[in-house]
């Protein structure tokens, strides 16, 4: 058996090979010693549950412990962490993936994040807020916190405009129903085979799963799928695509009831306290897609934050998985410069509203 160490945010993480065989088999997680075995549970009961309710959701798959245990306890010294052990996916990462991404991958890419909410809704978790950095909702607190940091002018003023647009719509988002999301669901943690790249073949890095509104798992994802380059006169084509995608499929699950195969029922080992949702299409309504372009806005201010936020409490260089600065703050600037009734022009948000209307007073 052979390991090679994948660098990654906070973990130890390993690709395992076995004898003879030049390809990786396996994912080996050490998680970072202040995750809590719940958390690290709650993945390994999602992996599970996607495995046994819609194994057809290209995830990685779970390799449980010699006792049938989902996590394994491991001693390091007199500190204790949680491992666990998955298969290892092939193919090509979509982030590397040249020229705009197809229709139909990005069509794949909203039915299979709706599809990914709806599976994992069951899950009951008492979550501890901020324990997941990557949550919008923590962009005010970072910000503050972070801002005395950036350097450079710009960034700050930037950042600052996202805070107060995220302000405006922050008691609505505070209203919703949380639910168990992948959190990081972009084109990093996504694969394609290599001789299609027409759907995904692998979803990975649950790492950054926590309870969040549903609506905030899509504005991330949507976030990464802008392409100024493909698209200079329509940078957001890739993102309607992907949304027209997710409703389609909110729709039809909506319409078919929302039984998702399971009760979530790990009778041991999940957690409920109120803060979990009930479990109908992921609390997921129409008319929170006018959330949409504070979310996106917000999402890429904690991108220009990232490096600050990786040094400051995880304690790592961040240069080793990040994109150049520029790039990053690029980003952001050109959602702000649309401005949110552009961007909610260009998702087609209104059109989204109205066809689920429909479909709603035709059932």
């Amino acid at each position: 058996m052979a390991t090679r160490r994948i660098a990654t945010e906070r973990d130890d993480t390993f690709a395992v090979s076995l004898r003879g065989e030049a390809e990786p088999r396996y994912i080996l997680k050490f998680e970072h010693p202040a995750e809590s075995r719940d958390s690290v549970l709650l993945r390994a009961q999602a992996l599970k549950l996607l495995q046994e309710t819609q194994p057809d959701i290209p995830a990685t798959r779970l390799i449980l412990a010699r006792g049938g245990e989902l996590v394994a306890r491991f001693n390091q010294n007199d500190t204790v962490r949680w491992a666990t052990l998955m298969t290892f996916l092939h193919g090509d990462m979509v982030s590397a993936l040249p020229g705009p991404l197809s229709e139909p991958l990005l069509d794949d890419i909203g039915m299979r994040l709706a599809q990914l909410q709806h599976v994992l809704s069951p899950l009951q978790y008492h979550d501890v807020p901020g324990r997941v950095l990557w949550d919008v909702r923590l962009l005010p607190q970072l910000a503050e916190d972070l801002m005395p940091m950036l350097e450079d002018d710009e960034s700050r003023s930037r950042v600052m405009q996202a805070v107060d647009d995220y302000m405006a719509v922050e008691p609505e988002i505070e209203r919703l129903p949380t639910t168990p999301c992948h959190g990081d669901f972009h084109p990093g943690n996504m694969m394609v085979d290599p001789d299609t790249s027409q759907c995904l073949s692998g979803i990975l890095d649950f790492g950054d799963m926590h309870m969040m509104p549903s609506v905030c798992d899509l504005g991330t994802c949507l976030f990464y799928l802008i392409d100024a380059s493909s698209y200079p006169n329509n940078p957001l084509m890739p993102c309607r695509i992907a949304l027209e995608s997710y409703m389609r499929e909110v729709d039809s699950r909506a319409s078919h009831g929302s039984d998702s195969g399971s009760d979530g029922g790990y009778d041991d080992d999940s957690y409920s306290d109120g803060n979990c949702n009930d479990g109908n299409n992921s609390g997921f309504d129409v008319q929170q897609l006018d959330l949409l372009p504070a979310i996106m806005e917000a999402r890429g201010a904690l991108v220009v934050l990232l490096p600050l936020m990786a040094e400051c409490f995880s304690g790592v260089e961040a240069g080793h998985y990040l994109v150049d600065p520029q790039r990053r703050l690029d980003k952001l600037r050109l959602v702000q410069n649309l401005g949110g009734p552009a961007m909610a022009e260009w998702l087609d948000i209104a059109q989204n509203v109205i066809t689920q209307h429909t479909s709603k007073e035709s059932l």
